[in-house]
């Protein structure tokens, strides 16, 4: 099993040219609690809006409905 190490260093500098990073050392450390309650966060808000649109919807509707039937 050979391993060729002037490939893995091209590898390397094609990506950094690609991505405009020259350096790509070390890479950052990200918490994935934080990130699970940001989706969270952002899903209960999601629902929240669409409840409240269809609340309004029905409202709408009736209130229509209501008028139009007198």
């Amino acid at each position: 099993m050979s391993y060729n190490k002037d490939s893995r260093a091209s590898d390397i500098e094609i990506s950094s040219q690609l991505t405009g990073d020259v350096n790509i050392d070390t890479p950052q450390k990200v918490n994935i609690s934080a990130l699970k309650l940001r989706i969270i966060q952002k899903e209960k808000k999601e629902t929240l809006k669409n409840r409240i649109f269809i609340l309004t919807l029905f409202i709408v509707l009736g209130t229509i409905g209501y008028f139009v039937s007198n």
